[in-house]
């Protein structure tokens, strides 16, 4: 006779009172729900498991490290894992085995983990297992250990490398194309401190006449069977600092893709100045050179025609007189040339010009000068304007040589029908020298660099001294002095050098 059927029990009741533990977790493991049988096992209520607790922090360090290499790599590739034996470590402390079954399904669309386990009965065997489980993991961590120590004794002996010869270490992402830096690279733009820094940053820094050429060394290393990247250029540092650098780089391809970019940067700002330093003296000697072969041979051809004529016996005293005045001139005019060349190589290549400073009356020494351009530029008129009075400190001598190569300017570049006028003014602390003269003014775009040496303004007369160094020596000259020198220059109002210097 069967049994009378009657209703079955709340499938609630029967899965809260399994004889099993059951559980529902996130995909990284969190416990969403689980049965009395498990919570049992574990010495938690629900309330503090569901939402709280991951599966694999209930786990003893052997089932975690099983977790982290078999568990959840399983269950994320197949979809299921069946009869695992991992050890679970509950309240009280005491670990306990069971044989766990595990599936990944879709509720809603959204993925869970459900698992079913059950207390392992051979636990002499599990222990075993699991000892020589824990044993290889022990072998593995030691091995890992072993490689990370050998790894850090290569990065520190690469950033060694890299430090002393100040390299600064990037690479390229084959998928974006984006730069990724080292945190030095930082240092390198002007930050106090190392660290990151995006493309972006970095193509901001970039000295914005030179990023176009950098971007397009950039974009044809990034192309197959193209030459590797190897680009100069400059970046404006966080600090206010321009410093040059050089970017190397190279790039391997497979079928035409990109694999891996990998270049360096370095700081050359100091090897670029004195790149730049000995082709400016090379620059000079060049100069010098063509100065001493075309600025020198006119009063020397001069003196040579002079003492040919000199042999007629038959030339007229008058004649003779005038010839003996040319060839001093010329000799003068050579002479004060070779001074120029000296005093440009003491300024430009030694330590500078040297200043005796005594006390003089600058009225007195200026005046004393203008009798003696008078008498060298006698078709011309030369007016002394004076203000104030009293001693101050100044080299007359240096002063002298100043003054000549200002007036002589004047007198080159000026207005012949117009006077050349020299103000001194004696101050508190200061006393102040200005040439004045009326004619084309100086191109504003040759300001800047009029002080320069070899820098001249528009031609000068043929029996002009024109060197292009003596507004260069009057420079150094108001240097030693520890002087300002300025000029400006206007249609109508002429030309004015103006030096000051400390009366003391």
């Amino acid at each position: 006779m069967s049994a009378e059927k009657g209703p079955l029990p709340p499938l609630a009741e029967l899965y809260a009172g399994a004889p099993c533990g059951l559980l529902l977790t996130d995909p990284d493991g969190t416990i969403r729900h689980a049965n009395d049988a498990f919570c049992e096992w574990m010495g938690y209520p629900l309330a503090e498991l569901a939402g709280k607790r991951r599966i694999q922090e209930l786990l003893t360090v052997g089932g975690r490290i099983f977790h982290q290499t078999h568990w959840a790599p399983l269950l994320h590739m197949q979809g299921s894992i069946a009869e695992v034996k991992v050890e679970f470590l509950p309240r009280s402390g005491r670990p306990f085995p069971v044989v766990m079954n595990a599936v990944s399904k879709l509720h809603d669309g959204r993925p869970f983990h459900e698992l079913a386990l059950f207390v392992a009965q051979d636990r002499h065997r599990y222990e075993k297992d699991l000892m020589e489980a824990r044993v290889r993991a022990e072998e593995l961590l030691a091995a890992q250990l072993a490689a990370r120590r050998a790894l850090a004794l290569a990065n520190a002996r690469e950033r060694i490398a890299l430090e002393s010869a100040r390299l600064h270490v990037w690479n390229v992402d084959p998928t974006t194309g984006r730069r990724h830096f080292n945190d030095s690279v930082a240092v390198l733009l002007g930050f106090p401190a190392p660290e990151a820094i995006t493309d972006e940053a970095f193509k901001a820094h970039v000295a914005p006449a030179d990023r176009e050429a950098e971007a397009n060394a950039f974009a044809r290393a990034l192309e197959a069977e193209q030459p590797p990247y190897d680009c100069v250029f400059r970046i404006n540092g966080e600090d206010g600092l321009q410093r040059t650098v050089r970017a190397t780089g190279e790039a391997s391809f497979s079928e035409s893709r990109l694999v891996h970019f990998v270049g360096v940067m370095q700081d050359i700002t100091e090897l670029s100045v004195q790149r730049a330093a000995a082709e400016d003296r090379a620059r000079l000697a060049e100069q010098m050179v063509g100065i001493v072969s075309h600025d020198l041979r006119n009063p020397l051809t001069a003196v040579r025609m002079g003492m040919q004529m000199l042999t007629d016996t038959a030339m007229a005293a008058s004649r003779r007189e005038r010839v003996h005045e040319h060839m001093e001139a010329s000799i003068e005019r050579a002479l004060r040339l070779v001074q120029d060349l000296l005093d440009f190589t003491q300024a430009r290549i030694g330590s500078g010009l040297t200043v005796t400073l005594q006390d003089v009356d600058i009225h007195g020494v200026v005046a004393e000068a203008i009798d003696e351009l008078r008498l060298a530029f006698p078709e011309r008129s030369v007016v002394h304007v004076q203000h104030g009075s009293g001693q101050s400190a100044a080299d007359p001598d240096r002063l002298l040589q100043m003054l000549g190569n200002l007036v002589g300017n004047a007198m080159a570049y000026g207005a012949v029908d117009q006077p050349v006028t020299i103000t001194t003014r004696v101050g508190v602390d200061s006393f102040a020298i200005d040439v004045h003269n009326y004619g084309k003014p100086i191109p504003h775009d040759l300001l800047p660099v009029l002080f320069e040496p070899m820098t001249r303004g528009t031609p000068a007369g043929g029996e002009q001294r024109s060197v292009g160094l003596g507004l260069f020596i009057v420079k150094d000259i108001v240097r030693a002095h520890r002087g300002t020198v300025e000029v400006t220059s206007e249609a109508g109002t002429g030309t004015v050098f103006r030096v000051e210097l400390p009366r003391a």
